[in-house]
């Protein structure tokens, strides 16, 4: 169990330290960072060296404890107000009787720990040496009972928000999350029921041991599924990003192709650092591209691109196969200067791209890319340039 702890506890400095940057950006990401920051120094009060030495430099017997407690209840506060950010965002920049109910807990647990908790001495095990004291089960309900409401109410956002995820990693991460606060309320469960049972004397210091460790494999539990859970999304989005610019470099010689002859569409906008906002940018000029080129497409190409599509074997209701050969050779029509037959069509911008699937569009437009320059439009291309020049 200890070699389990000491994993956690490099795992959780270790997100600590990597999700800091992003709590200065965004409120959830601050209410998320400040729950592992809390959770961390938590856990490092755990270490007897530490505890020892927090102790001795105030001067009070088992401070840590209370101080590690505080923490827990700030830990368990903090998810909630990250889940409250993804689910009921409009509430999220209010002081919330959450936030007070927390408040009075620390301050009741504090008056307890202070002047009624039996300290004597230095404890090496606080919980089990102050077990079936009166005092002390008030101090560990209050901590207990603050949270168990937390995860409870964490575990109901959380599952309730999964359901509206769209991204399946977003959604993953989200239920695991909610796993995790669930362990969490079992948790608090069992510390509840075995510290009011030894208040009672229906079990005696025999049980500590065997308590201690079902109670830790649990939190443990529940820490290890709130880590996961909330990393799922931040490689989602990386996995995502990485994607973004691999597709955006499959679509980079269609693009060239294309505005080489039609570079009024080229959007006159600064250099973009976001991976998917230049390849929605990539996107939009690749259709108003195709737009522009339509107004070069008699119906007769259109209609022989489709039969060569269909000789060489392509589905027209699943492939693009038919617009990447007339798009071929409308763009190579307008750049010997043939003259439009028609009105170009409205620019893509302004007809919603919103309104699609944009990944769909993005493999479509990776699929139309390849046959575009493939062996097939350049047979295609060959045969309407003699035609047309017959």
């Amino acid at each position: 169990m200890k070699h389990l702890e000491i994993a956690i506890l490099v795992m959780l400095w270790t997100v600590t330290v990597w999700r800091a940057p992003s709590a200065v950006r965004s409120v959830k990401q601050r209410a998320l960072w400040t729950a592992f920051a809390a959770l961390t120094v938590s856990m490092t009060l755990r270490l007897p060296g530490v505890m020892r030495t927090l102790d001795d430099w105030a001067g009070v017997n088992n401070l840590s404890t209370l101080v590690k407690h505080w923490l827990g209840m700030i830990a368990a506060g903090a998810v909630v107000d990250f889940v409250v950010a993804i689910a009921r965002p409009e509430t999220g920049r209010r002081l919330r009787a959450r936030h007070y109910a927390a408040l009075t807990a620390m301050t009741a647990m504090a008056v307890l720990f202070a002047f009624f908790v039996p300290r004597p001495h230095e404890m090496t095990d606080f919980f089990e040496e102050t077990a079936g004291n009166g005092w002390a089960t008030a101090y560990y309900l209050l901590f207990v009972v603050y949270l168990g409401i937390a995860m409870a109410t964490a575990t109901w956002l959380f599952w309730g928000s999964a359901r509206h995820a769209s991204a399946l990693w977003l959604r993953t991460g989200v239920r695991l999350m909610g796993i995790g606060t669930a362990v969490g309320v079992l948790y608090t469960l069992l510390r509840a029921g075995y510290i009011a049972t030894r208040l009672a004397g229906l079990t005696d210091d025999t049980s500590d041991i065997a308590v201690d460790n079902v109670t830790d494999a649990l939190k443990y539990l529940a820490i290890g599924f709130i880590l996961i859970g909330s990393s799922i999304p931040a490689f989602g989005v990386a996995w995502r990003t990485v994607q973004d610019g691999r597709h955006h470099r499959q679509l980079q010689p269609l693009w060239q192709d294309l505005t080489a002859v039609t570079p009024d569409i080229v959007l006159k906008t600064g250099l973009l650092r976001s991976p998917r906002l230049r390849l929605y940018r990539r996107v939009i000029e690749i259709r108003d591209a195709a737009l522009t080129l339509d107004a070069y497409t008699a119906n007769d190409v259109r209609e022989r691109a489709h039969r060569a599509a269909l000789a060489a074997g392509f589905d027209p209701a699943t492939s693009p196969a038919a617009e990447a050969l007339w798009m071929r050779a409308a763009r190579e029509g307008k750049a010997r200067g043939v003259l439009p037959l028609r009105g170009a069509q409205e620019p893509a911008a302004t007809v919603g791209i919103d309104d699609l699937d944009f990944g769909t569009e993005v493999l479509r437009l990776i699929q139309l890319a390849r046959i575009y320059h493939s062996a097939v439009a350049d047979e295609f291309l060959t045969t309407t340039s003699q035609e047309a020049t017959a």
